[in-house]
């Protein structure tokens, strides 16, 4: 799937941050670069929806040691929508995907998930409750076959009784698994793997599925393939948050999408707005 940046009659303005720091920020993006140390104590909310967010995501803040990494972002992703979140790499990107499924602990700020704060539940709580990642690099298990690997994300749902069925959804989706169900995992090629990595993710059946960097270390033919596949999941209706450095073909399939600079995030607006912004293409789609 390649973005086609057709030029609209009249591009609506991002929304950008309205503190003092985001608005410089966002200034220094607009006009090519954005000034290294800067920060913005809020990000963009998202776009006009009357709608209660599925996930809420309010002043977080998050770091390593000293460093903070995520400045007091403000993200918002509604029932049904697909969201992309871009940027360079260490933008954040995957820390903020980590803060949302517990593992990564927040200095400020709050996640909630349809109506419930979620800052002190663990990781494997939020699994139960619909949040699943599908991890950058895969991270599928070698030494297991296949199918072992998709069981495991039935795990949380093992007792249910249309665990079979949904294997066999599965291998529906991606033919390619049911073909080398017996094999080990690490004998895959790298796109059968993220195949392999997404399949197990809707084994558990997403209220919200996270993929991180989907499109990394992957052949452009792949690309293409791995984003038809989410473009298909979106189709059904399964909330989606993707994060990518390959802004094009991200936005291309996004209903909003934010830009992350350094840890804050300097403009949201809808996927094609921000696809046809001189500003984004300038930094990531090399317009």
């Amino acid at each position: 799937m390649n973005a086609t940046l057709s030029t609209p009659t009249s591009t609506p303005a991002l929304s950008t941050p309205t503190t003092p720091r985001g608005e410089q920020r966002a200034a220094a993006f607009n006009d090519g670069g954005a000034a290294p140390g800067d920060r913005a104590d809020g990000g963009a909310g998202p776009m006009a929806d009357s709608g209660t967010p599925l996930l809420d995501l309010k002043g977080i803040r998050t770091g390593y040691g000293r460093i903070e990494a995520l400045h007091g972002l403000d993200v918002a992703i509604h029932p049904g929508e697909t969201v992309a979140l871009v940027g360079a790499n260490g933008a954040g990107k995957s820390t903020l995907l980590k803060v949302i499924s517990g593992l990564q602990p927040l200095t400020a700020g709050t996640v909630t998930f349809d109506g419930e704060d979620l800052n002190r539940r663990k990781a494997a709580d939020r699994v139960h409750r619909g949040i699943i990642q599908v991890p950058e690099g895969r991270q599928v298990f070698a030494g297991l076959s296949v199918q072992d690997n998709l069981m495991l994300g039935a795990f949380s749902r093992r007792r249910d009784k249309d665990v079979a069925d949904n294997l066999e959804a599965m291998y529906q989706r991606f033919p390619i698994l049911k073909e080398k169900r017996r094999l080990h995992a690490g004998n895959l090629s790298g796109g059968q793997q993220q195949m392999l990595a997404m399949g197990r993710a809707l084994m558990a059946k997403p209220r919200l599925l996270l993929l991180d960097e989907p499109s990394m270390g992957l052949a452009p033919l792949i690309i293409e393939e791995i984003f038809g596949i989410i473009t298909e999941l979106k189709r059904e209706g399964i909330t989606i948050f993707v994060v990518e450095q390959n802004a094009s073909e991200a936005l291309a399939i996004a209903d909003r999408g934010y830009v992350l600079e350094t840890g804050d995030i300097v403009a949201t607006g809808s996927g094609e707005t921000l696809l046809n912004d001189d500003s984004v293409k300038a930094a990531y789609l090399g317009g």
